[in-house]
């Protein structure tokens, strides 16, 4: 354990508390890591002290300690990592895909795998360096784990709804098309989100593409869909 994730850690524990909740059991963690029970914004809080206390930290020294986070016993540790690399731009600009692929390989359930894959890496970072990130994805989409191949998907709802690059409104529509017969929940809401995402910008592709594909895609893709493009709410 790094020196640094054993100061974190022991924040965590802090803020920890002893409800009787039913949350760690949670289809939406549902990673059966440890759970402490401390919220988001306390994480959130903490991470930012942490960044201010020790904003000179090298940047390799940085991923050390989320690298040390991401192996951590808890769902927090494993979430805390996620927040701090949203939160360090440097740091993520010298993070090589094959090592977030390996990080991939500690996280489980759909909220780990998200606070890593959603809203951490701009869609600019991602175009800056599509070669590589296309490459990690399309081998996501392909993997025997399906927390990946939910992280395949979920790494392109926030890039693709604040970007119209077609780039990467081509590799969702091929991403989901991949992974639309699966029927486990972890999947099929993710492809929900990812359609729901694009409608932004490609609302008339995605309409097209719901009518070519309804009957293999899950049917809860398809009614939040709909009503996403008739509503424009979630």
């Amino acid at each position: 354990m790094h020196a640094h994730h054993r100061v974190l850690l022991g924040e965590l524990q802090k803020h920890r508390r002893n409800r009787v909740h039913p949350q760690s059991n949670d289809s939406y963690l549902s990673s059966g890591h440890l759970y402490l029970d401390v919220p988001v914004p306390t994480r959130r809080t903490l991470a930012k002290a942490w960044l201010k206390e020790n904003q000179g930290i090298p940047d390799a020294e940085f991923l050390a300690v989320v690298e040390s986070l991401y192996r951590g016993m808890s769902y927090e540790e494993k979430t805390l990592a996620s927040i701090l690399l949203s939160y360090h731009r440097a740091g993520r600009q010298i993070v090589g895909l094959k090592r977030v692929s390996t990080w991939l390989d500690d996280l489980v359930g759909w909220a780990e795998i998200d606070t890593l894959c959603s809203g951490v890496f701009t869609a600019d970072e991602i175009l800056a360096n599509w070669r590589a990130w296309e490459r990690l994805i399309r081998g996501l989409a392909r993997g025997r784990n399906i927390n990946k191949r939910r992280a395949a998907l979920v790494f392109l709802t926030a890039p693709v709804r604040y970007s119209d690059d077609k780039r990467l409104s081509a590799l969702s529509f091929e991403v989901i098309r991949a992974l639309q017969p699966e029927r486990e929940k972890i999947i099929t809401k993710a492809v929900s989100w990812l359609l729901r995402s694009m409608v932004r910008y490609h609302k008339r592709e995605v309409s097209a593409y719901l009518k070519n594909n309804q009957s293999s895609l899950p049917a809860v893709a398809v009614r939040e869909t709909k009503r996403k493009i008739a509503t424009g709410r979630k």
